[in-house]
């Protein structure tokens, strides 16, 4: 959010000041890009590796509880760090939507067989 005075400041700088503190900021904003989608792989290679891990353990690819979680986690971070809790909350929940498809994916007919024994445990607990 820019106060008045930031914007005043802003309109009476040089032209060619703006366009280029603007060719900074689109430097930057490429410069993250690249850190956030190497962090996104690793994460990705994080999901790959629960992928095939879950299965041994009857985990389906799928825990609610999980989703939950992590969900609890990022709000926490972006409410820490000044990120808009909206923003954080779009892009996890697509996050998760996709890891959980690209685990089930990954499972194939393994992904079944977690699911159904995470039913059976569920039946057996109540």
């Amino acid at each position: 959010m820019t106060t008045p005075s930031a914007e005043k400041d802003i309109a009476e700088r040089p032209r060619q000041a703006l366009q280029d503190e603007m060719s900074d900021v689109r430097r930057l904003i490429d410069e993250l890009d690249e850190e956030l989608v190497a962090l996104l792989a690793k994460r990705q290679q994080q999901i790959e590796r629960a992928a095939r891990i879950k299965p041994a353990l009857g985990i389906p690819a799928n825990v609610p509880e999980r989703v939950d979680e992590v969900l609890a986690h990022v709000l926490g971070a972006a409410r820490r760090e000044g990120l808009s809790v909206e923003v954080a909350m779009t892009l996890w929940r697509a996050l998760i939507d996709w890891s959980i498809q690209h685990e089930e994916r990954l499972m194939g007919a393994r992904a079944l067989k977690g699911d159904s024994q995470g039913s059976a445990e569920g039946d057996r607990s109540s």
